[in-house]
């Protein structure tokens, strides 16, 4: 069975308030009180990209879940707007001190030997350096964020590997071995995306070569791709 990834949960999650809004604006369904309750799915949103990180991606969650988990409590009348008002300035101190606590506890650039990537940037960055000599692609997702992904240690298991991408506001940047073929089937919106390797003379000859074909969407971002 395939692995839901971090960009398909999100996805998930952004059509199930769709529909709970779409059924209140259109009087099919009172979904009130239920829409009520949509800032704890990105708290849990949050909690599960903590644990599946094992901890590694930390700055962008924790500052989900607090912004979101404050905004369920108001809604739930737990916290009122003059509460809000006297302490919003610890919403600061905790994006300050989940950004050093990623720092302390995450290296400059990850390695990983897995063959499928999942990576997650939102209101961070992540650095991941593939090395599997089997690489299947994957999914790499950037709201306002960054994601850097190196895979120039890394060999692909088909002739043919995709990664699925998402930048919102953010940016992702892509360094692949100098013998891949690259193909780009993005849609820009406001957003760039640019292949910024120099030209190879070995890649052109290949007769059967390896091709990484990056699909998605770019809005305000960018994606560029080096080697």
């Amino acid at each position: 069975m395939k692995k839901i990834s971090f960009q398909a949960l999100f996805a998930l999650i952004i059509v199930a308030i769709g529909i709970l809004l779409l059924m209140r604006t259109t009087g099919v369904y009172d979904a009130t009180q239920l829409i009520k309750y949509t800032p704890t799915l990105f708290v849990l949103f949050g909690v599960y990209i903590i644990i599946k990180s094992k901890l590694q991606n930390l700055s962008g969650p924790i500052i989900i879940i607090l912004v979101f988990g404050l905004l369920q409590l108001y809604l739930l009348d737990v916290l009122t707007m003059a509460v809000l008002r006297d302490w919003w300035p610890l919403i600061i101190i905790a994006i300050g001190l989940s950004i050093l606590l990623n720092w302390f506890r995450s290296p400059t650039t990850k390695t990983d030997d897995t063959d499928t990537i999942d990576l997650f940037a939102m209101l961070g960055g992540v650095e991941t350096m593939i090395t599997s000599k089997e690489f299947l692609g994957g999914s790499l997702t950037a709201i306002f964020g960054g994601v850097n992904l190196d895979l120039r240690d890394s060999k692909p298991k088909h002739r043919h590997t995709t990664i699925n991408s998402l930048v919102l506001f953010g940016d992702a940047d892509i360094k692949v071995p100098e013998d891949w073929e690259l193909k780009m089937t993005i849609t820009p919106i406001l957003g760039d995306v640019k292949d910024n390797r120099m030209r190879n003379q070995k890649r052109m000859e290949q007769k059967e070569p390896k091709t990484l074909e990056i699909k998605g969407l770019v809005a305000f971002g960018d994606i560029k791709v080096t080697d």
